[in-house]
């Protein structure tokens, strides 16, 4: 019974239609589309009414009025010029009724005060089919909390400002030292 079990769960993704298929391919365009754009009202009709995500930066949020809150910090952190990217790379969706589970990787790509970070994280979404089209019912994203290149710029930056404080504290302690004089 358990090897039927474990055989069952391995044809899940074969058993969903290509129509099915299909619809969440184009949720993932409309997605990546919306971020590029910044038009995350594109989004909205693709939301369930319980719609909830952990976002990479840890930030939950919950429904449409979450995202828009969430992006406005996005917004906040890449100032004026500012430009984010994604793309998303699914592995197979597991389907089981009106349920999606989808995993996979996302390559982002943030342009920032001219410096360029180039990142992936990972995903996980939770769709469910209502009334004949899928919703997203939550969504959650990570980052390697250590390996990453937003850790590797906020390290360099720690070490510009230690050297600037060095230098300044070196000028500072080289005047105040009596000199002295030449016998």
């Amino acid at each position: 019974m358990k090897t039927l079990t474990f055989l069952l769960l391995l044809c899940l993704p074969l058993l969903a239609s290509e129509e099915d298929k299909q619809a969440l391919r184009e949720l993932k365009s409309v997605y990546e589309t919306a971020i590029t754009t910044r038009d995350l009202a594109a989004l909205k009709p693709h939301l369930a009414s319980d719609f909830t995500a952990v976002m990479i930066t840890a930030d939950e949020v919950s429904g449409y009025d979450g995202i828009l809150g969430y992006w406005k910090k996005v917004e906040d952190f890449l100032g004026a010029g500012g430009t984010y990217q994604v793309e998303l790379v699914p592995n197979d969706t597991i389907f089981d009724g009106n349920i999606a589970i989808a995993t996979g990787r996302a390559n982002e790509h943030v342009v920032r005060g001219g410096k360029t970070l180039d990142f992936v994280s990972k995903w996980t979404a939770v769709a469910r089919k209502e009334g004949g089209d899928w919703k997203i019912v939550r969504i959650q994203a990570s980052i390697d909390p250590v390996r990453n290149p937003i850790i590797t710029a906020l390290e360099g930056y720690k070490k510009w400002i230690a050297g600037v404080v060095a230098l300044v504290a070196g000028l500072v302690i080289g005047r105040l030292l009596p000199r002295r004089k030449p016998a």
